[in-house]
């Protein structure tokens, strides 16, 4: 199998999973030790998250090119209500930034180890399992409530641990209505994957910018906006723990395969 062929097919996974709560990177590490890619390290992962990026910004382009002018809108209200929105997902990227800056090398080695991220698959799908106690309201997204997702997202960083599937849980957890749960918790995810991506740049540019990186990338956008048009439809209907099943599963096949 060439290694152009097993990029398209990570870049799949990726625009697949990032959304749906059955995490990417755990997919991704595994995937990669079953079909015996030796690349070390997060970098290919990042490359791919760029890809998914793409398709946030593409899926909520309305809502945040709204926010970016309500910010300089005469009207006080609108105003308002944007910078308090910015504001919140500016401390609620925190946590993720200060793992990120000095948890990096410990992070990095754990990409490294596709057994962990099988392990990490099932306490996801317990997370995920949480969402059937989730009461039925619609509270408003406030600072405190922000730094709890934010907090979900910083541990979300580890592979195996969904980032979508802890930090939406987190949101239902604290009573937040299923639609506006994806909305922030995706736009939150552009700052993390955005200084994710800054991080590695920095280290190596020219293995993320190499070519079957960016084809990677085109892959994972395209199929990634499908994917969340289907998760926010599931949301939708109050069945974000299905998935946990499949979690179970992957990981047991993923040990099963990684341990003979």
């Amino acid at each position: 199998m060439s290694d152009i062929f097993r990029l398209i097919i990570l870049a799949i996974v990726q625009g697949i999973t990032e959304f749906l709560p059955i995490s990417s990177s755990g997919h991704l590490v595994i995937l990669r030790g079953i079909l015996g890619m030796r690349e070390s390290g997060a970098g290919l992962e990042i490359a791919l998250h760029v890809g998914t990026l793409i398709a946030i910004i593409a899926f909520y382009w309305r809502f945040l090119s709204r926010m970016i002018l309500d910010l300089f809108a005469n009207d006080i209200a609108k105003r308002k209500s944007s910078i308090s929105f910015l504001g919140i997902i500016i401390a609620a990227s925190i946590p993720a930034g200060i793992v990120g800056i000095f948890l990096d090398e410990k992070i990095e080695s754990a990409f490294g180890c596709p057994r962990f991220a099988a392990g990490m698959l099932i306490i996801t799908g317990i997370i995920l399992l949480s969402t059937l106690l989730a009461k039925k309201t619609e509270k408003a997204i406030n600072l405190p409530r922000g730094l709890l997702i934010g907090i979900s997202q910083a541990v979300a960083i580890l592979p195996g641990i969904s980032r979508s599937g802890a930090t939406i849980s987190t949101a239902r957890a604290l009573g937040i209505a299923p639609d506006e749960c994806a909305r922030f918790t995706f736009v939150l995810a552009i700052p993390a994957i955005l200084g994710a991506a800054l991080l590695e740049l920095r280290k190596s540019a020219s293995d993320i910018l190499s070519v079957g990186n960016v084809v990677g990338i085109i892959v994972s956008a395209f199929v990634g906006f499908i994917s969340l048009k289907i998760l926010v439809r599931l949301l939708e209907g109050r069945k974000f723990w299905v998935f946990a099943p499949y979690c179970f599963a992957v990981a047991i096949v993923g040990l099963i395969f990684l341990i003979s």
